[in-house]
């Protein structure tokens, strides 16, 4: 009989994978199995492995029904098959995410199990729209509820309405004009700021301010579906002062980094930007049967660049020939000569290579010999269109082009010549950068502006 394996209950906090947990970062490149809630975010989704196994489960706002079971049938099936299961909740698994039946479903089944907890939605959400939950002078308190239907848990109407700390409203949007009335019927003064903030954290972060007296008749017209929270009290009014998001360049800007250049993906999270590094790519080296009897009777061989030496350098380590037994005479361009000297083989620096000469090229080119692999790893999760990405592979372009996932008017920045003519002759805007120099600043944010 197999035993059970593991489930590790994780927080993915409320959207940005910046605000993950080491622990959660670590089990998502341990884990057999992720089972992530439909609420999870693209960004977040994209930092598990691509060849680790991931299922949807869960639900979004119960869609109008209750959930009968504990832990869901899926991760329960995985875990009794003897996978180590990370079941991905959004936000805190232990506020207001049932945990207390999941764990006992769990225990029930003989399955061990680890709690990991991740930064609560609402206080994302109130960092993210820039006031705090407890000021002096204005919040003391906090108090923190489920307005998704009446319980016998939930603190009295009367002693909510009448407290002068704030107000976290989890799953409260859908019957928020219902709520503010009765919030005000018992004391609660009409005037009290309220936030309502939808996709918290996210690139696409929303922030309705407004009133208790008025956000019932405004809050139809600002869902668009996304999870919402609503927070109540003086706090909120802070904003003005206090938002600190609004100053950064690319915040609410998503994007799509298909890059192995670390540096322009970093740049683009400092500067606000919620980046989804996804798809990723899986980068080989080596020649086919018929190339490498083309390499063995070629006297001189010329390398376009530092890849195309190492395509070299790998194939003949996988045919194990000694490279003192190397046969060619070597030249190639400034990058491929100093990748070379690090494995102390010297090659002649030209700028092209003369008549008769066999070509070794990163890119698959006319006449040349190409021992780069590079193949697109399928997202296991679903990709939304891009507003900005990053794209340094032809590849990775032609996939992005065919599936849609550059938006209308989107902007795509490329180190690769070749990325940009193919983007361009497809009508998508594409412009070449220099990893060493930086991103474009000005360029990405009209880029942000024409794609909203």
């Amino acid at each position: 009989m197999t035993r059970p394996g593991k489930v590790y209950l994780v927080g993915a906090g409320p959207g940005d994978p910046g605000l993950l947990t080491q622990r959660a970062v670590q089990l998502m490149h341990e884990c057999d199995v992720v089972c992530y809630d439909l609420l999870i975010d693209q960004a977040v989704l994209a930092m598990v492995p691509a060849s680790t196994r991931m299922m949807a489960v869960g639900y979004r706002g119960y869609c109008g029904t209750s959930i009968e079971y504990g832990m869901h049938p899926d991760v329960v099936e995985q875990a009794l098959a003897g996978h180590t299961v990370l079941r991905l909740k959004a936000g805190d698994p232990l506020i207001f995410g049932r945990a207390t039946e999941e764990c006992r479903c769990l225990t029930h089944h003989g399955i061990d199990y680890e709690v990991v907890p991740g930064i609560s939605s609402a206080l994302g959400a109130a960092a993210y729209a820039g006031f705090p939950l407890t000021s002096n002078g204005l919040a003391s308190d906090v108090t923190f509820a489920s307005g998704h239907r009446a319980s016998s848990t939930l603190s009295s109407w009367a002693a909510m309405g009448q407290s002068s700390g704030t107000l976290v409203l989890y799953m409260g949007a859908k019957k928020l004009a219902l709520h503010a009335q009765r919030l005000i019927q018992e004391g609660k003064a009409p005037a009290t700021p309220v936030a309502v903030v939808a996709a918290a954290t996210c690139a696409s972060q929303r922030v309705l301010s407004t009133t208790l007296e008025r956000v019932g008749g405004q809050i139809e017209s600002f869902d668009n579906g996304d999870p919402m929270l609503v927070i109540m009290g003086e706090v909120v009014s802070l904003a003005d002062e206090l938002d600190w998001r609004k100053r950064l360049p690319l915040s609410n800007v998503q994007v799509l980094a298909c890059t192995l250049d670390q540096t322009l993906t970093t740049q683009c999270k400092n500067l606000g930007a919620t980046v989804v590094e996804a798809p990723r790519v899986d980068i080989s080296y080596g020649f086919s049967d018929a190339d490498w009897q083309r390499l063995q009777q070629a006297e001189s061989l010329w390398l376009d660049s530092s890849e195309a030496a190492l395509s070299l350098i790998e194939e003949t380590r996988r045919r194990q020939l000694d490279c003192r037994q190397w046969p060619w005479l070597l030249r190639g361009s400034e990058s491929a000569c100093e990748l070379l000297k690090e494995y102390n083989l010297i090659a002649q620096c030209c700028a092209s290579a003369d008549s008769g000469e066999v070509v070794i090229s990163a890119l698959t080119v006319p006449g040349a010999l190409c021992g780069r692999r590079v193949e697109v790893l399928e997202p296991a999760f679903p990709l939304s269109p891009a507003a900005l990405a990053l794209v340094d592979e032809l590849v990775v372009a032609r996939y992005l082009h065919e599936r849609g996932l550059l938006a209308p008017g989107a902007l795509v920045l490329s180190q690769c010549e070749h990325v940009c003519r193919f983007l361009t002759s497809v009508g998508h805007q594409c412009e070449r950068v220099n990893g060493q120099q930086g991103l474009p600043l000005p360029l990405m944010v009209e880029g942000k502006r024409n794609a909203a």
